[in-house]
């Protein structure tokens, strides 16, 4: 096979989404599709590529219904001017995966330069969660449905694996992760997030864009450096009665588009392109539904196995962070580094829109590896359904 690259990548700032406060939201005014075109054009333009070379489109999304339909990733590419009418002619898909849809459009550009049949593609990923809601609001609509059929499986606890949040009250609870170390992980992951926007960290990825009111979008509006242990400690559980998953420990919901650019090493040299990274091993499992969490761990074994590397040979970890529950679960079953691990924050302070969060994962994880001048990441999320998915870079 043939190796893949990310040879770029870039996002938009991620901004709180709220269905009922849509005013909180600065992407609230632009559909989905429009900002993910928005996204691949200021990709394109800043490494002066040819839209014309690019002969894949990959696309993430978790809820592809109402506006978010795609037409098989046809809108976005249609939107982006610099694909123009040369580009267009790339073949295009939308990917839903739940919260690894991102890794997984990923991981469909990079299998198709990898098998030879591409030389350059696109894997993207969006979510506008204020303008499409969450699934219980979806299924209150009929927009989604829970099979009759199902509800009759005597092993599934349906009402469980279709609450994210009861999951990882499961999760916490089959781990013995407490309270008091989720909440820890979230003030953490604020602090790091703030320190590393402080530092511009963010300035090579995130992008200064313009919504439909053509307000710039410049920031991440979820993160909060002026939080504390005594704050989170203060809010009640939002899951269940009693409980230790809160709006604290857990991601919030949130708007925004990311792009990576995906480059065989013939194309590289053809562009002129200096890559962020190599891509090593992508794969994902199942695990059992009502502890989705446990994904992200399942499928970094599975990864590190098929790579034949180690726990030991990571340098860096970005794990996303839907749940507290989900990163502590990981490094406490793999027994990882505390400070190898989203170094620079994750989605409890960045936010986690589903299906934009996977290139986030990657990208930020290549940059990570190229400002720290180490060898190997590994990016993993947990998925709705009882699913996990793993990336392992090398830095190019």
């Amino acid at each position: 096979m043939r190796d893949v690259y990310l040879a770029d990548y870039a996002r938009s700032a991620f901004t709180r989404a709220h269905p009922r406060k849509p005013e909180v939201d600065g992407w609230a005014d632009t559909r989905s599709d429009v900002l993910l075109a928005a996204v691949i054009d200021a990709l394109l333009e800043r490494g002066d590529l040819d839209g014309a070379a690019v002969e894949d489109l990959s696309i993430g999304c978790a809820l592809p219904v109402k506006e978010q339909w795609s037409f098989g990733g046809r809108y976005p590419l249609w939107l982006a001017e610099r694909l123009g009418e040369r580009g267009r002619a790339c073949a295009s898909r939308q990917i839903d995966q739940q919260c690894g849809s991102g890794l997984a459009a990923l991981r469909s550009t990079a299998r198709e330069i990898q098998a030879g049949a591409i030389e350059v593609g696109i894997a993207g990923g969006v979510e506008n969660m204020t303008r499409v809601p969450m699934g219980p609001a979806l299924f209150k609509e009929g927009v989604l449905t829970s099979p009759a059929a199902l509800q009759e499986v005597d092993w599934l606890a349906l009402g469980v694996a279709l609450n994210m949040g009861v999951t990882a009250e499961r999760l916490a609870e089959a781990a013995d992760i407490g309270r008091e170390a989720m909440d820890a992980f979230a003030l953490a992951s604020h602090r790091r997030a703030a320190a590393a926007d402080t530092e511009g960290r963010f300035n090579g990825e995130r992008l200064m864009l313009a919504n439909a009111a053509g307000e710039r979008i410049v920031r991440d509006a979820n993160i909060r450096a002026d939080t504390t242990a005594e704050r989170l400690a203060g809010l009640d559980p939002v899951f269940q009665e009693g409980g230790r998953v809160t709006a604290g420990n857990s991601s919030p919901l949130t708007s925004g588009a990311a792009a990576a650019l995906l480059m065989s090493e013939e194309a590289l040299t053809r562009h002129g392109a200096t890559p962020l990274a190599r891509v090593v091993g992508i794969a994902d499992c199942g695990v059992a539904p009502e502890r989705m969490g446990a994904g992200a761990a399942a499928a970094i074994q599975r990864v590190l196995d098929q790579a034949g590397l180690g726990i030991a040979d990571i340098d860096a970890w970005e794990i996303n962070e839907a749940f507290a529950a989900v990163p502590l679960h990981a490094m406490g079953e793999l027994a990882l580094d505390p400070e190898r691990v989203n170094v620079w924050g994750g989605a409890l302070a960045l936010g986690h829109p589903l299906g934009a969060t996977g290139i986030r994962l990657a990208g930020t994880l290549a940059r990570i590896l190229q400002v720290k001048n180490k060898r190997y990441g590994c990016a993993a999320a947990c998925i709705g359904g009882g699913q996990g998915i793993a990336l392992l870079l090398e830095s190019a």
